[in-house]
């Protein structure tokens, strides 16, 4: 490889010509960017403390760049109305996009790239190179004008959500804040991204507010609305928002910078390669971002997509890099998007789940992903699980005790059970019987799931025990909307022992958090 063309100069493409200018100082590197150096659109971003360390480990200069410019983020804030939870032990660091982008375009030209600002690439005349990467982000025209090359597959979420400032603080936490409106239920992800070097004009500390609320809330509102000329959310919407969370805005405003309202699309494509083209970043996978994964996953392409073109770069034909690249990003990409399917959802329906007493509803929301498990929130932050538990443990008329909740009793109907975890025979007659579709709680499947069992006076799923997260979402959503008592089959043979490795028998602590979370009313032992 001589020459390298990289299509976008956000993240993902600034990172990998720094990245190759430093591993393939003999490569031509010409990054092409359709906006200008000072249009930068959003406020802030967040990047993960993993991928902080692969940053430090392949370049310690900008990953000191990057820092300095960051503010430190410790864990995660839950507030439902009226309440405040903070789990510690979730960090990251956040920054101004408008300054790592800066950093970026400044280390890249230090090895030697040349920046085309102004220069929109046409997808029929494509840069003459020898590799052309493509980072032009979601909304790819270059992946769209090869869709069937790549293998692209889309699914556009049913949520609003809208990216808007504020100079509110949120003191080194992601502020996740719910509150009820006369229109419905309305959320927002807040976090203060930084005082270092940020956007001229700009004030000296700045937050990102992402405002998130199911289509018919905003409707409603009168948000969809509520508008300028070039569809950007207009001054009476923000006041409206900022009334909204004003308590947790503290006096401060919401800010727009050209903020308009969006629905997520996923993005995954079966090839990341065509001919001498490449994918990486959102033009390659998206991943929703309330696992703060968009930023974090393009520079990890980078990395990757670098370290690959400098192994095999004495070759003429890209194709064994390309390769290279996409076998050691497939299993982590396809990770986070697996984590980040059930929190898009879990985001979508919100609402369903706010009646929930505030600590339990707390749990649910750190719990939404198959990253979090019962035993590593005790070593984070065991103090936000007692209040969980003792919600649980109180609202059954029994003082919170270090057991697990499969061993209260539970009344279903006329039936008294001693426990949460009973033989399939003890419900035969009480519960109907009814499978758990496979696909998401969104699909048609799921509506009919929920319909017959609003028919019935409480219900058993049946699952595959390998997809448990997957049923358990399947059963919150019955416990919720047919308001029936829900129950799930459960492989026998495991004990009610919290403090056992999950990884030799996972049941305790699952059984116990579906229960505690109200995702289920018991468990049945299948055979």
């Amino acid at each position: 490889m001589r020459s390298l063309a990289i299509v976008g100069g956000g993240p993902a493409g600034l990172f990998l010509a720094r990245m190759v200018g430093l591993t393939r100082p003999d490569v031509s590197i010409d990054v092409y960017e359709r906006n200008g150096p000072g249009d930068v659109f959003g406020f802030g971003v967040t990047l993960s403390d993993r991928t902080m360390r692969g940053i430090a480990e392949r370049d310690p200069v900008t990953h000191r760049r990057i820092t300095d410019a960051s503010t430190v983020m410790t864990g995660v804030e839950v507030r439902p109305p009226g309440h405040r939870f903070r789990y510690d032990g979730f960090g990251g660091a956040a920054i101004s996009r408008f300054t790592l982008l800066t950093i970026l375009r400044e280390q890249a030209e230090a090895v030697g790239t040349r920046i085309h600002f102004h220069h929109e690439v046409d997808p029929a005349d494509p840069p003459h190179a020898d590799v052309v990467a493509v980072a032009d982000g979601a909304n790819s025209a270059h992946r769209a004008d090869s869709a069937a090359a790549f293998g692209t597959r889309t699914e556009t979420g049913t949520a609003r959500y809208i990216w808007l400032g504020s100079t509110a603080e949120f003191d080194g936490v992601s502020a996740l804040v719910f509150e009820h409106t006369p229109w419905g239920p309305m959320a927002a992800h807040c976090y203060t991204y930084g005082t270092g070097a940020i956007q001229p004009g700009a004030p000296a500390s700045l937050s990102t507010v992402v405002v998130e609320l199911d289509d018919r809330t905003w409707r409603s509102a009168g948000l969809h609305t509520a508008v300028g000329s070039q569809g950007e959310i207009d001054p009476t919407a923000l006041d409206l928002l900022t009334g909204v969370f004003a308590e947790h805005l503290g006096g401060h405003k919401l800010i727009s910078n050209f903020s308009r309202w969006g629905t997520f699309t996923v993005v995954r494509n079966t090839r990341w390669h065509a001919g001498n083209t490449v994918l990486l970043g959102d033009a390659a996978h998206t991943a929703h971002f309330t696992v703060s994964s968009g930023t974090k996953l393009a520079m990890e392409d980078s990395l990757a997509l670098a370290a690959a073109l400098a192994e095999h770069g004495d070759s003429t034909d890209p194709a064994a890099a390309f390769a290279a690249y996409q076998a050691a990003r497939a299993e982590p990409v396809g990770r986070t998007q697996r984590w980040a399917e059930p929190s898009m959802y879990w985001w979508e329906t919100y609402g369903r789940r706010m009646h929930l007493p505030a600590a339990q509803f707390g749990l649910h929301f750190v719990t939404r992903t198959a990253a979090v498990s019962y035993l590593g929130l005790r070593r984070r932050c065991a103090e936000r699980v007692d209040e969980a538990e003792a919600e649980f443990f109180t609202a059954a008329g029994h003082p919170p005790a270090p057991v697990s909740a499969a061993t209260l009793p539970l009344r279903l109907g006329a039936v008294e059970l001693p426990r949460r975890v009973v033989d399939k025979s003890t419900v035969d007659g009480v519960l109907t019987e009814l499978a758990c579709p496979i696909g998401t709680e969104r699909e048609a499947a799921s509506d009919e799931l929920v319909r017959a069992a609003a028919a019935t006076t409480g219900v058993l799923l049946r699952a595959d025990p390998d997809r448990w997260h997957d049923t358990l979402r399947h059963a919150s959503r019955v416990r919720t909307e047919a308001g029936v008592p829900v129950a799930v089959l459960v492989p026998a043979g495991w004990s009610d022992d919290l403090a056992r490795d999950p990884r030799v028998d996972p049941w305790p602590t699952r059984i116990h958090l579906a229960l505690v979370t109200g995702r289920i009313d018991l468990a049945v032992v299948d055979g």
